[in-house]
């Protein structure tokens, strides 16, 4: 019974936070988009955890990787590309997706055919990407650094560059999943109390059989 009782406990302790969940992740869970990356960049934490979006028109290459892992378990691997901005400026994106990759490959496949003088434009559609923002990994920002000064193109040289990360790597129904996966656990808590409670109920009937006349 005390058992029970201490399930149930950790049950509620257990609802509470998917409550706290949903409300942290609200915004990438029933929001739409905010801003764009233009506006999200200059004011990084007033727009975290909401929805930014950037049209690429260009992209210099992949400079990093990244393996993220939750108690030495793989959960997003993600791929770091450095985007050329229609102002001029250099900014970090990151994806997951073999389409997005594919898309960034082709891209700065575009973009350097455009600064070797092949062609006279980018000729590839530019695209929308929507993620949030968010500070780059120290390693992978020393990737984006290395890339930079080998490009000479860094803010002693003159050029406008953008620190802050835009993540697309995940998408509205990754955190959908991630708040189903935290309310199942109270759930399941709840329901193997009940189990238990009317297993208990029962083994007592069944004890008070025993003493009634036969």
């Amino acid at each position: 019974m005390h058992k029970r009782t201490g399930l149930i406990i950790i049950s509620t302790l257990a609802l509470l936070l998917f409550g706290v969940c949903v409300f942290s992740l609200r915004d990438l869970i029933f929001g739409g988009v905010a801003a764009t990356y233009e506006t999200a960049s200059e004011n990084q934490y007033e727009y975290a955890d909401k929805w930014i979006t950037y049209e690429v028109i260009a992209c210099l290459g992949e400079y990093a990787e990244y393996t993220e892992t939750e108690y030495f378990i793989p959960t997003k691997h993600a791929y770091y590309y450095m985007c050329w901005m229609e102002d001029g400026a250099l900014m970090p994106l990151s994806v997951s997706s073999k389409k997005d990759r594919e898309y960034l490959d082709a891209m700065t496949d575009a973009t350097y055919d455009y600064i070797e003088g092949k062609t006279d434009s980018i000729e590839m559609e530019p695209k929308v990407f929507t993620g949030v923002v968010k500070t780059q990994e120290r390693e992978a920002l020393n990737y984006y650094n290395g890339m930079l000064e080998e490009m000479d193109a860094t803010e002693e040289d003159g050029f406008k560059v953008k620190y802050v990360l835009l993540d697309c790597s995940e998408s509205r129904s990754h955190y959908i999943f991630l708040a189903s996966a935290v309310m199942c656990i109270p759930i399941l808590g709840f329901v193997v109390s009940f189990v238990g409670f009317r297993k208990d109920k029962k083994k007592q009937e069944n004890e008070a059989d025993t003493y009634l006349p036969r």
